[in-house]
């Protein structure tokens, strides 16, 4: 019991809250920037006839982008667009469906989402 009450002795201090970060210089003109485009998958098979591509999800496909209605683009290796792409809510494991809204995708076609 003694020890019990020796504790009402100390306060706890809370930390001092972190230093805002400098502010940084701006970025010269020309400057590569990230894109705003999230990796969703590569387009696996086209059915044209029925306006419909199916999609193999990459692993760090955002749930997002997997919504019913979602618009998605396809390009080629040297970004390209090659077609625009609506989610549907065929989703099986690791597939997705997608209506083709325009254009001509082809097997091995990267899939994003545009984000903005």
């Amino acid at each position: 019991m003694v020890f019990a009450s020796g504790c009402s002795y100390f306060a706890i201090t809370p930390p001092a809250p972190p230093k805002p970060a400098p502010p940084r210089e701006p970025l010269p003109a020309g400057a590569l920037l990230p894109s705003t485009n999230l990796l969703v998958g590569r387009v696996i098979a086209v059915d044209r006839a029925q306006g419909f591509a199916f999609v193999e999800l990459s692993q760090s496909a955002p749930p997002a982008a997997l919504a019913e209605g979602t618009p998605l683009l396809t390009r080629t290796d040297d970004l390209r667009e090659t077609a625009r792409l609506s989610a549907s809510r065929y989703v099986r494991g690791r597939t997705l469906g997608a209506r083709i809204v325009s254009g001509q995708p082809a097997p091995g076609n990267e899939v994003v989402w545009p984000t903005l």
